[in-house]
């Protein structure tokens, strides 16, 4: 609802369109949120609500006190919510506009926007009108003289079924395996099949292997564990396994959700991250030198080095002209590359660059010359995308030297570093000066590049503004920062907001953990005091507990992790075009998606660990 920033940030209504779609998923997720809390603490005091009945409350009067507790609990909310959302926003604007270079008038930013303060206590007036009737439901239809111990009425014994276990299992496998199956291409089931039909049957697999992974597969499995007594019999284990599986018992429908919930956001998060991290890592193979550009007219060229000349000084930059020859050729195996510049509406065809040009281009980039000497009719083929298998190393081709003639070239070797930009050149070959001099007596088309670098050049603004009015007509001028600036201008917002959206969600799946956690050390309370009787000592008990937390927090985390890093490989090996050839490409983004989400995993496993310290040992006064 910032109409300053989105007149700044959004042109075609992009923005507009994916804050409205987060709106409406943080909101469906904070009034689910909020129903299962009420639901969850409304278990655990049907006992309180029993005593009511006893002392002579009616229905009605209790279903009025409870709704009375919600509004207090959300007016409280909005109160502290509405100051330090205006706070939070701010903090937002000023990173967009910091990170964007935007110029802002702040003082038409209020502190509260007041429309959006009527929208969000809309909202929660709506959810407490539904947890008033799903309260009045849930009153209406027990029979109160009876929820005593209603709470304690969902652990039932377990049924043990192996064999769904093992389904399970089996089942997890089947929809990695699946996921894996993407990284073989063209022959994989989701090209064959197909895309759709493919990923329904692996979301299905994953989700039913989750659910009888933890239905049926871990109950079995603590039962085993149970029945190895020299490792079973132990101060800690013989108290955290009984209490994991009475979890398991209660809380098992909870913990699928969990994961999957956990595995679904952290999967988006991730693949939004590797959405806006790998085209600016792909950068330095799309555009590898500073600026570059087709020289279209001989003033251009005399008029861009006077304007870097101007700005920068003859000593800020550096630049290497290289002539490209556009040649077509013949081979029983022509490769991908030769045929790309089709796509784009120009002449299939090689573009030939002498062995010399090469390496002074890579010098000029502040790279290495990493390519290996070539004899006479040998050539260097500049693959765009990465090919594992080396199926062109050795391939022949015929290439035009006009007259008829031609001149054949072997392929000695494939690389991926491209000393010039694709806007300019795909399909590129390093040919020996000598076999370059003789493509250049035949009718080729050749074409100059102008190619500028030195230190600092990508990321200089003046140069590229500088050149800018110049080239403005050339549609072969490329800038490595005006790309980059571009690409943060386009992905930063959805960037944030798919950020905020996959927090909230965090935050909501260790709350619940919390929830569940801090109640049932409640109840488990009198448990610990006996066994504080029996002579466990302060520390032995605060490692039970410790151990306690720790397994029923690292289920979901570890299931939803691995959930999420299957998905992730599924979408850059369908959604993203693979530049850079490197498999660790992903762990950047991967590791900062895990370790945001670890972060807050963390918090809340230490904050749940000392309320569990303090109401299990309150007993002994500590």
């Amino acid at each position: 609802m910032n109409e300053v920033i989105l007149e700044k940030i959004s042109s075609d209504g992009r923005v507009e369109t994916m804050c409205s779609a987060v709106a409406v998923f943080v909101i469906s997720f904070v009034v689910f949120y909020m129903s299962y809390a009420n639901r969850f603490f409304m278990r655990r005091r049907m006992k309180e609500l029993g005593i009511y009945a006893l002392l002579g409350y009616t229905k009605t009067r209790m279903l009025c006190l409870l709704t009375l507790e919600n509004s207090l609990i959300c007016a409280g909310g909005v109160c502290a919510a509405l100051p330090a959302g205006g706070l939070l926003h701010k903090g937002a604007v000023g990173g967009i506009t910091a990170v964007l270079g935007l110029t802002v008038d702040s003082s038409r930013i209020p502190l509260i926007n007041l429309r959006a303060a009527a929208f969000c206590l809309l909202t929660v007036l709506a959810v407490l009108a539904a947890l008033t009737l799903s309260n009045a439901r849930l009153l209406w239809r027990s029979a109160l003289m009876e929820t005593i111990r209603m709470e304690r009425r969902t652990e039932k014994p377990f049924r043990l079924r192996p064999a769904a276990g093992v389904l399970g299992v089996l089942l997890l496998f089947a929809g990695y395996g699946l996921a894996l199956d993407m990284g073989r291409g063209k022959a994989s089931f989701w090209n064959r099949i197909g895309f759709s039909p493919i990923a329904l049957l692996t979301m299905l697999l994953v989700v039913i292997g989750t659910a009888l992974f933890i239905l049926a597969f871990l109950p079995c499995a603590c039962i085993k564990f149970r029945e190895r007594k020299t490792i079973f019999y132990r101060e800690s284990t013989i108290i955290t396994v009984p209490k994991f599986m009475s979890r398991l018992r209660t809380n098992a429908k909870s913990l699928i959700l969990l994961i999957l919930l956990s595995g679904g956001t952290l999967a988006v998060f991730g693949a939004t991250v590797l959405s806006v991290w790998y085209p600016l890592a792909s950068l330095e193979r799309i555009i590898p030198s500073s600026m570059e550009f087709r020289v279209l007219d001989s003033g251009e060229k005399t008029a861009a080095i006077k304007a870097l000349d101007k700005t920068l000084g003859s000593g800020g930059y550096e630049f290497c002209e290289t002539t490209v020859k556009k040649v077509k050729g013949a081979s029983e195996r022509l490769p991908v590359e030769y045929g790309i510049s089709a796509d784009k509406g120009r002449e299939p065809g090689f573009e030939c660059i002498r062995e010399s040009a090469y390496g002074s281009l890579r010098r000029l980039q502040g790279k290495r010359n990493n390519l290996p000497s070539l004899r006479e009719n040998e050539c260097i083929l500049i693959k765009y995308r990465p090919d594992p298998s080396k199926v062109d190393i050795g391939a022949a081709y015929a290439l035009e030297t006009g007259g008829g003639k031609t001149c054949k070239v072997t392929v000695k070797d494939t690389s991926l570093e491209n000393p010039i930009g694709f806007a300019n050149s795909v399909g590129t070959l390093v040919v020996t000066d000598e076999v370059f001099e003789k493509l250049s007596e035949g009718p080729a088309e050749a074409y100059t590049v102008m190619s500028f670098g030195g230190k600092g050049l990508r990321t200089e603004k003046r140069a590229y503004e500088a050149l800018r009015p110049i080239l403005s007509e050339n549609p072969y001028f490329v800038s490595a920062f005006q790309r980059k600036s571009e690409l943060i201008k386009l992905n930063s917002s959805t960037l944030l907001l798919i950020s905020f959206a996959a927090v909230i969600f965090l935050i909501a799946t260790g709350s619940i953990l919390y929830f569940q956690t801090v109640s049932s050390a409640v109840y488990d309370r009198p448990d610990y005091e006996i066994m504080g009787k029996m002579g466990y000592n302060h520390d032995m008990i605060r490692r039970a507990v410790r151990r306690q937390v720790r397994i029923y927090f690292l289920v979901p985390f570890l299931m939803g992790t691995l959930h999420s890093v299957f998905a992730l490989f599924c979408y850059k090996s369908a959604l993203m075009d693979d530049l850079l050839g490197k498999s660790s490409a992903v762990l950047v983004p991967l590791l900062f998606s895990i370790g945001s989400y670890s972060l807050i995993y963390l918090i809340y496993y230490q904050m749940t660990k000392k309320a569990c310290y303090g109401i299990i040992l309150n007993w002994k006064g500590r």
